[in-house]
Parts: C-alpha cells; structure tokens; sequence
C-alpha cells in the first residue's frame, strides 16, 4: 500500500499529507545540548504528478502558532529548499526553535538540513533527519541508540506532539544491551499539542555514563497520544560532530543497512539493532556482503551495537571496506541504525535503516557541488539477481548503473570530478529504479569537499557530513 493511500484516512474531504518536523534555527542552549549556533533548511519532494500547494506552520514550545509560510506551488516531481533564516513572515519568525508542521493536498516528503556554519566561535558541524508523515506517528516510540559520554558521544531525545488538542505527558524506560532496564517508565515531562519536548540523556535519572553510557530507549505518553521524535547525537572530542536520526514507531523482520564502513577511507561505521517487541526475544542474523554472518539475541526493547572494525572477517580499506548487510529475524521484530564516522573525527553522520525495499525509492534531497556540498546516494539491490539501477532526476537527467551483483550496492557520486552530468550548484531531488523490478533501498550523504566550489578551508577540523534514507514507494 503506498503511503499516499494510508493518509486519505486523516481526512474525508480533503486529502492533506501532513509532514512533522523539528528544528532549531539559531538555538539558545536551554533548548538543545549539542554545541553550536544552529541554522536548518526544510528540503520538500512532490512524489507525484499533481502540483502541491503547502503550507509550513511554526510551533513554539507551548503550542503555540507563531507563524506561517506558503511557499509557491511545488509542480509535479518538483525539489524545493528553503533557507529558515531566509523565510519572511508576517509575523516575523523569531530566532529559536521550533517544531513544525508541513501540510500539502499532494503526497509530499521531508528532510531537515541543520548546521552551524555563522560563527567564528562555534563548532562548524551539521547534521540531517528525515521527516514524518501523518501516518509514522505513534503512541510508542523506538530510540535504538542513546548515549551519555560514552567514549565521548552524548545524546538527547527531541519529542514532538502530533495532537492538535492533547498535552502529552512523556515516559521513558531504558536498557542497557543487555536487556537490563537501567530506568523504568520515567517522567520526562509534558509537551504540548505541535510543540516538541528536548530531554538529555545526562538529565534522566538513573542512567549510567563513561564507558557503560550507551542503552535503548522506548518512549509513551500517558495520554496515548500520537508522537514523533528524533534522537540528536554530538562529540566534543577528538574533534566537534553532530548526528541525528528519527525515532521508530514499529520494525519489520528484514532490515537492509545499504552503506557500511571498515576503515574506508577512514572511515568506519557501526550498526545498532533494537527488539521493538514487549514480550519475547527478537532472535535474528546480520548476513554482510562477503557472507560473514552475526546471530543476536535481544530482549524485549534492548538493543545492541555491531562495530564494524571489531569484525576481522569483514573486509577492509580503500577498495572493499564498503559493503551492506541484511538483517532477518526467525523471531521478533527490530529496527536499526548506523551510524558513521571518521577515525580521526570530523564527519560524522547516521541514517535509519530502511526496513522495506522496493523497486523505486524516492531521493528527496540531493546536491551537487551547490555551496561545497554534495551528495553520494548509494542504492543496495535487496533482490536476488543482478540488476540495472537508474537515477531519475527531477530535470529529467538521469544515469544508469548496469549489472549490479545480488545484495550489492552502486555509489553515485555528485562531483564534477566524479562524472557527475548536472549542473553546477544543483539542488534538486530523484528517484532510484531497477530494471526488472528488483526491491532496493538507499541512503543519501551530504558532505563537503575541497574539491567543491564554495568549500571553506579554513573550517577544518569540520563535521558537515550528513545522512538520510531513501523512501520507498
């Protein structure tokens, strides 16, 4: 059933797709923990034929509508970005930050870009997440990984309330990877009707820190009320890097993780997979590329974490420390996350891992070299025969990849110097198609390099690596 379909049940009249969205726009520090000064552009996706009008309505922490901004119809297919900072109003959106919600009388998607880039003073890191339609709110949320200064990674939950009329009063319980509750059913406060709510994992009572600082999360209401959130991830040390990724409302028996690292270019990664169920164990495999296989035993919202350079039967470097895996259960349902990062710090990024494929997928932003960014989609063929993989773009470009292996991936890299066919400084989005219908998934990175027009040298050490998931149609 396609996510178009599910959403005519919010509406008899008029059918409205309705996008949650959480960010801070130049935040002050009582509203979020990560260190920055923090600007973020809401990138929007019109999946179908029709034009979309939209309507974008900003929320302050008590609910309250501060403004609201049309921007002009998005046509058929069409990618629009908008700049927060750059919005005018009447009334004025002040600096601050605020929930959102995104509502459209066409299927649309969203993502949120957030840096900080404008101080001289402030670490210059960025981070991304994608949006929620109407129908991934959920009375239970999922958070697979938390942290509180484990191996100098902290983290905080960002819940909004997707009730129009309802205050939700949050409760969280917590398990180290062990299965052991840490902290049960805690009060985390109150969030009012569109607001959101931002709690620290160092202000939760109970929960351990240092090198025992890492446990899962499932988070209600007393309410019962339908609820978003995403999970923000940051390191002051070795170096400054943010992440994010939003929280889960149900698993599936199949996950597919399409971009995973052993020392790759330096880069590495680790994948966390949570037991989404209450009462009996999630038993399952991670299958990797090259066939190395891990089994797992998660207890009831437990999850566990997979770094990759642990494995020595992974491969490794330059040439095949690149790989994807597909996780199957035999019993239970689970969600996942990867994160990824650099040895030596600097990027630093993670993705939801995408737990249905299909065989087109929807890239809703993508860059190339637009203000020293680009953008790397790697799509992994979860069929079971090879196919040829074709990137849409919204102009009407398009490339195609030919004989992709069985559960391998293709990198389409959008750099001038990479064979990149769009034009200089594009943002657009597109979708990914195989040739004979084979299921795929991709996840989409964002970063800068010096080989990009626009790319600040002297913003190094720097993090502007970020991630997000293809959708599946």
């Amino acid at each position: 059933m396609s996510k178009f379909r599910r959403i005519i049940a919010f509406s008899m009249f008029f059918v409205m797709a309705f996008v949650f969205l959480m960010f801070s726009s130049h935040s002050v520090a009582a509203q979020t923990n990560a260190p920055g000064v923090w600007s973020s552009s809401i990138n929007l996706q019109n999946v179908t034929s029709s034009p979309a009008t939209v309507v974008i309505t900003f929320y302050d922490a008590s609910g309250n509508v501060v403004t609201t901004y049309t921007p002009s119809t998005l046509a058929g297919g069409e990618a629009l970005s908008i700049f927060v900072p750059a919005i005018t109003t009447s009334p004025a959106l002040p600096s601050g930050q605020y929930s959102v919600v995104v509502s459209s009388d066409v299927q649309i998607l969203a993502s949120v870009n957030t840096a900080s880039t404008n101080s001289t003073s402030a670490p210059w890191t960025a981070f991304a997440y994608d949006g929620f339609d109407s129908s991934q709110a959920g009375a239970t949320l999922y958070f697979p990984g938390n942290y509180n200064n484990y191996f100098n990674f902290f983290s905080e939950l960002v819940i909004q309330n997707t009730d129009a009329s309802t205050t939700a009063t949050l409760r969280g319980t917590f398990r180290n990877q062990s299965g052991t509750v840490l902290a049960s059913n805690v009060n985390l406060g109150t969030v009012a009707p569109n607001a959101s709510r931002t709690i620290a994992m160092s202000s939760v009572s109970g929960l351990p820190s240092g090198s025992s600082g890492v446990f899962s999360a499932v988070v209600t209401s007393d309410e019962t009320v339908n609820l978003v959130g995403v999970a923000n991830i940051w390191r002051t040390s070795p170096t400054n890097g943010t992440a994010s990724y939003s929280g889960f409302t149900g698993g599936g028996t199949t996950l597919y993780p399409p971009a995973l690292y052993n020392n790759y270019f330096g880069f590495r990664s680790a994948l966390t997979v949570q037991n989404v169920g209450t009462s009996q164990n999630a038993v399952g495999t991670i299958t990797y590329g090259n066939g190395t296989t891990v089994n797992f035993n998660l207890a009831p919202g437990a999850a566990q974490e997979y770094f990759q350079p642990n494995n020595a039967s992974l491969p490794s470097g330059n040439t095949n420390g690149v790989f994807s895996a597909k996780v199957t259960t035999t019993q239970g349902s689970v969600v996942g996350l990867v994160s990824l990062s650099s040895a030596t710090g600097g990027p630093f990024a993670s993705y939801n891992v995408p737990s249905s494929a299909s065989s087109s997928v929807n890239i809703p932003n993508l860059l190339s070299d637009y203000y020293g960014y680009f953008s790397a989609v790697t799509v992994q063929n979860a069929g079971t025969t090879s196919t040829n993989i074709t990137i849409n773009y919204a102009n009407g470009m398009s490339k195609t990849i030919n004989n992709v292996p069985a559960g391998g991936t293709t990198n389409i890299i959008h750099l001038d110097n990479a064979g990149d066919a769009l034009p200089f400084r594009t943002s657009t989005s597109a979708t990914v198609s195989s040739s004979n219908g084979n299921p795929l998934v991709a996840v989409i990175q964002h970063n800068t390099s010096p080989n990009v027009a626009g790319y600040n040298s002297a913003k190094t050490p720097s993090d502007f690596l970020l991630a997000v998931t293809g959708v599946s149609e």
